[in-house]
């Protein structure tokens, strides 16, 4: 499977995307997998052991990562995808297609849908905005309703500060959230998804031909506050012209 292709890419992408496969194809063949994927395995089901949980997963290379992991670990869990409505990134749908034709039937699989918001477009204001919020509640409100609260994710301590301190004070699980990749490297991550050929979003070669870090692209819904000042919106004009800026009616309404 692999890189999902889209016609957002560019050959310039798909290049570059080529000669990073080369990086992955190697550190696919590690000696110490074996020993990581049974420790990530091991934390899943202490955890799942321990009380009613879910999985969540954006079917972003992380959470995809995580919900492959879940579906290996021996324990039928509930895999949860919240959608957004209207500005959910497309090519989620068709991770989340790949990646049911092969591991459905190991997954209790379930789709919860938001409300988007504001998005960076309809104020220039970015601050303002973040400070306001784009949507009130928790996005994970029906999924906990359902499911309970004690989830697993796929959060790296690499990713901020922040999660380096919850992973320093808790460790791959706490009581009520399990991060069982908590402590692997974005390069683990790639090639984890390589070594078992896992649906790979367009969006992580998305990269102006090789001038972005792919350890650093998100699989976000578009138009999404958090991030725009930080070059996030200049890339999604870039790479999702039809629908930045545009209207739900003009971009299919409210899917």
């Amino acid at each position: 499977m692999g890189l999902i292709d889209s016609p957002r890419l560019s050959p310039q992408d798909k290049r570059a995307w080529a000669n990073l496969e080369r990086y992955d194809t190697a550190f696919a063949k590690r000696a110490d997998w074996p020993a990581k994927e049974a420790r990530a395995h091991r934390v899943i089901n202490e955890f799942a052991g321990a009380g009613v949980c879910y999985a969540s997963t954006s079917w972003g290379k992380d959470s995809t990562c995580v919900a492959h992991l879940v579906a290996t670990s021996g324990v039928v869990l509930p895999l949860v995808y919240v959608r957004m409505r209207i500005w959910e990134s497309p090519e989620c749908l068709l991770v989340r297609d790949a990646f049911l034709e092969r591991y459905g039937h190991l997954v209790d699989y379930h789709e919860y849908f938001v409300d988007g918001g504001l998005r960076w477009w309809d104020n220039a204001d970015i601050d303002r905005l973040q400070r306001k919020g784009s949507h009130v509640g928790s996005q994970f409100a029906e999924a906990e309703r359902h499911h309970g609260s004690r989830h697993i994710t796929g959060i790296r301590a690499e990713e901020s500060r922040m999660r380096r301190i919850v992973v320093g004070q808790w460790g791959e699980a706490g009581p009520n959230a399990c991060r069982p990749i908590a402590r692997w490297t974005a390069i683990d991550v790639y090639a984890y998804l390589h070594r078992h050929d896992l649906p790979i979003h367009p969006a992580y070669a998305m990269s102006y031909g090789g001038k972005l870090d792919r350890r650093w692209l998100r699989v976000s819904p578009i138009g999404g506050i958090s991030n725009a000042h930080k070059q996030r919106a200049d890339w999604e004009a870039h790479y999702y012209p039809d629908i930045v800026r545009h209207t739900p009616d003009e971009i299919g309404g409210a899917r």
